[in-house]
């Protein structure tokens, strides 16, 4: 025998069943936001940018920095962001490892700690084989021999950061430290060619005082 609908069965029957509309409204939701996520114009990584500063500071001026280079300089790199991990020991070096480990972002800045061990595992660009970039430093007068580390795999040293203590701008963008932050290029980033400019870009906009002929070690 069927049961009658009717307020009195409506009222029962949600009183007992609420859970289950409620669980269908989020696993709807849930795939909604999967779909969106997979579906998402994404821009590919030889076409876009992006900076993570492992550290609080005033997102507005990197990126109003970002976006002078990129409408003057860059303006063929469709896009270039800047982002901020903030460096809370519950959740900063795990959020680092993800960004890092998931192949994301182009340049870091990073604390001395996290620029050494991850620069052991060879995670980073080898910049003493990029032409003109020691010279650059040289030329201003600026140590960076702190950035040199021996990889663990290969035993090989490289200079895989870049000190940033004695620059004009890069500092600007964080706030006062107690660990001097270092400039790096992440290896396997997908953008070679452009993350090599932006790199050159921005210590030559802090180093005034390197000559133009020392600036361009290679092109720029």
């Amino acid at each position: 025998m069927k049961t009658p609908i009717n307020k009195k069965t409506l009222t029962q029957h949600f009183q007992y069943s609420w859970w289950m509309y409620l669980l269908s409204a989020v696993l709807c939701f849930f795939l909604w936001d999967l779909m969106y996520t997979v579906t998402a114009p994404r821009t590919p990584d030889n076409e876009k940018l992006e900076l993570y500063l492992y550290a609080y500071g005033e997102e507005n001026a990197v990126n109003d920095y970002l976006e002078k280079v990129h409408t003057t300089e860059m303006s063929d790199v469709t896009e270039m962001t800047a982002q901020y991990i903030m460096p809370d020991e519950s959740s900063g070096p795990m959020v680092l490892a993800t960004r890092i480990m998931a192949g994301e972002g182009d340049l870091y800045l990073l604390p001395r700690d996290f620029f050494q061990s991850y620069a052991s595992q060879g995670l980073f660009v080898a910049l003493d084989e990029l032409e003109g970039i020691q010279e650059m430093f040289e030329a201003a007068g600026i140590n960076i021999e702190r950035g040199w580390r021996k990889n663990q795999d290969t035993n090989e040293r490289h200079l895989y950061g870049l000190p940033t203590s004695s620059l004009n701008i890069i500092p600007t963008w964080t706030y006062s430290t107690s660990s001097e932050m270092y400039l790096t290029v992440r290896l396997y980033n997908g953008n070679d060619e452009n993350a090599e400019k932006l790199l050159r870009i921005m210590l030559r906009d802090s180093m005034p005082a390197v000559s133009q002929e020392t600036q361009t070690g290679g092109s720029v």
